[in-house]
């Protein structure tokens, strides 16, 4: 699943982890949960691979002069739309086919030299870890669903570091939390609580 976007995105695994960003691994559930996937796609079952941002306008990075800049035109253009989100490793031979490639040009991961994927990649995650990840939003969804059955409906703005969930609101003409005095609802991971 790709998502194209005219700047940079990037899945956060503690807004997900909060039902913050939900929407791409979303379809990949629906698509999970699909019935009778061989009347539409033609296949017994769907296996989810991965979730993607594509930046449209590219990110190139920055080199120590122009003849660095212009050594390698077409490896600079890869890089500049890479693909950044999150994927199982089992689906990495139909993600990358290049032969013997230890590190990703268009998805975002690095091999071992005995060919596991390195311990800090966090994008390229071993298929017990990405059923788990479709898992909790599964779960996130239902939680809400059913909060929202009930009648729980509140406003709970909340703060990451920094950033608040006002600071990207198009609302604040009309919304009457007042930033200054509001307490928002710190996101701590799993761990940090």
């Amino acid at each position: 699943m790709v998502d194209y976007k005219s700047s940079q995105k990037q899945l956060d695994s503690l807004l997900m982890e909060h039902g913050l960003q939900l929407q791409l691994l979303t379809y990949l559930n629906v698509l999970r949960q699909w019935p009778n996937p061989s009347a539409l796609f033609g296949a017994e079952h769907l296996i989810p691979a991965g979730v993607f941002y594509v930046n449209l306008r590219g990110k190139y990075e920055r080199e120590q002069n122009r003849t660095a800049a212009l050594a390698d035109i077409q490896h600079a253009r890869k890089l500049a739309y890479r693909h950044s989100g999150r994927f199982d490793t089992r689906a990495l031979p139909q993600l990358d086919g290049r032969p013997g490639a230890q590190q990703g040009d268009q998805f975002n991961y690095r091999l071992t030299k005995s060919g596991q994927v390195h311990g800090n990649c966090r994008e390229a995650l071993a298929t017990v870890d990405f059923e788990a990840l479709l898992d909790s939003v599964e779960a996130n969804l239902k939680k809400m669903g059913q909060e929202i059955f009930s009648g729980v409906a509140t406003v709970s703005p909340y703060r990451k570091g920094s950033l608040t969930a006002c600071d990207q609101c198009d609302y604040h003409a009309i919304c009457r939390i007042d930033p200054w005095t509001h307490s928002y609802r710190v996101l701590r991971t799993k761990e940090e609580q």
